[in-house]
């Protein structure tokens, strides 16, 4: 498993292709933050991480995710 850095700060910084997810104080997800859903973005580990990580928060969010990055750019996964 890959090494998670943590940092505290008052700003957030993000690479171009970059995902995060909001996680509210009662554990449910409140956000997900990431670039459009095209093609690469839809291709990438990093999506794929991103849904596994959906699925463990909140089970059925990763059908929901799909869903809505297919939503009306027809079917790309």
């Amino acid at each position: 498993m890959s090494k998670i850095d943590l940092e505290v700060s008052d700003n957030l910084e993000f690479d171009d292709g970059d995902c995060a997810v909001i996680i509210k104080n009662d554990g449910s997800i409140g956000k997900v933050v990431m670039p459009d859903a095209n093609r690469k973005m839809i291709e990438s580990e990093g999506y794929r991480k991103l849904l596994d990580v959906l699925e463990v928060l909140q089970p059925g969010a990763r059908d929901k995710m799909i869903r809505y990055a297919e939503k009306g750019k027809g079917s790309m996964h």
